[in-house]
């Protein structure tokens, strides 16, 4: 469906590639979404049956623009899982959830296809640009996104500026160091962020609890609710270690907000448990305290996509973009 407003906005096409399907959205300069669609990713069948999918997805994109717009449309944003290099628009390296994807140059197949530029920025760092520029987010200055979901995801804007560090790994909340001789992390280092605050993680601490539990991470949101103390401690605990890393990111990088998203975060009681252990580490000075500038993200599934064609847009340097910068 296409829904525009009036005047001539420029566009870009947005495509956030995900495990299972393929949003694609056309975003205008204003950050109205005039069209989405959604296909499968199959990721199981290979990095070439995925791209060729992204391919489409484009063309998809722009056949339903009207012809009096598609001149408008000035590039396309991918946001894509995996250690992106933005700078040549290739995966430089990712997990084998989808095979052959290390090395996929994505920019260079869509600009081949439809002549335009693109911009390809890793999934996390996309889904932050969309929620500070037209999310939870929207007037800060500096804002961290952390999603908290199997693992931990995070993206940072500082400034109106993604960072994205020298070698494309910028801004990995999830890897900090919590427990300097911790259990050991997907990642290969001991006590990550991600080993004791992810919804994995959340479920591990409740099988150390109740070696006989086998229960999901939902079930133990539901134990508490329903009263039962053992399930309580332990979200109070993961809650700690996640304040622990709110705490870290705010003093590096001073955030004028922290939004929390991801699939654990949509359980009513987590927000208020993290917040609650924020304000036992609250020290007085001038700085805002840290769980007064904690909030929920706020765009959901479509973060990515929209963060990606955000993204593609300032890299034309619209004044939009621009005036967000200090």
């Amino acid at each position: 469906m296409l829904c525009f407003n009036k005047g001539m906005h420029e566009l870009a096409v947005g495509i956030d590639i995900g495990g299972t399907k393929i949003l694609t959205v056309v975003v205008d300069a204003t950050g109205a979404v005039v069209y989405e669609a959604r296909t499968p990713t199959e990721a199981t069948r290979g990095s070439q049956v995925v791209l060729g999918s992204v391919l489409e997805a484009v063309d998809g994109a722009i056949a339903q623009l009207p012809l009096e717009r598609r001149d408008r449309l000035r590039g396309v944003g991918v946001s894509a899982a995996g250690q992106v290099d933005h700078i040549q628009g290739l995966i430089a390296y990712a997990s084998p959830n989808i095979p052959g994807w290390t090395g996929t140059r994505i920019a260079e197949a869509i600009t081949a296809r439809c002549g335009l530029p693109v911009v390809v920025e890793n999934d996390a760092n996309a889904a932050a640009f969309g929620e500070w520029w037209l999310g939870a987010g929207r007037g800060m200055a500096s804002v961290a996104v952390i999603t908290v979901g199997t693992g931990i995801g995070s993206g940072l804007i500082v400034n109106g500026q993604l960072l994205r560090g020298g070698r494309f790994r910028g801004g990995e909340l999830g890897h900090l160091i919590i427990e300097a001789s911790g259990v050991m992390c997907n990642c290969g280092q001991r006590g990550c962020l991600e080993a004791y605050a992810s919804g994995t993680a959340i479920a591990r601490l409740a099988r150390e609890a109740r070696p006989d539990w086998s229960g999901a991470t939902p079930d133990i949101f539901a134990c508490a609710k329903a009263g039962e103390a053992w399930a309580l401690a332990i979200l109070q605990r993961a809650a700690r270690y996640l304040a622990c890393g709110i705490v870290s990111v705010c003093s590096v990088v001073d955030p004028d907000r922290v939004l929390l998203g991801g699939g654990v975060m949509t359980q009513p009681l987590y927000l208020p448990l993290v917040q609650e252990a924020l304000r036992m580490r609250e020290v007085t000075g001038d700085r805002p305290m840290a769980a007064d500038c904690v909030r929920l993200a706020s765009l959901g599934e479509t973060a990515g996509a929209v963060g990606a064609a955000g993204a593609c847009l300032q890299s034309l340097g619209l004044r939009q973009f621009q005036s967000a910068r200090l």
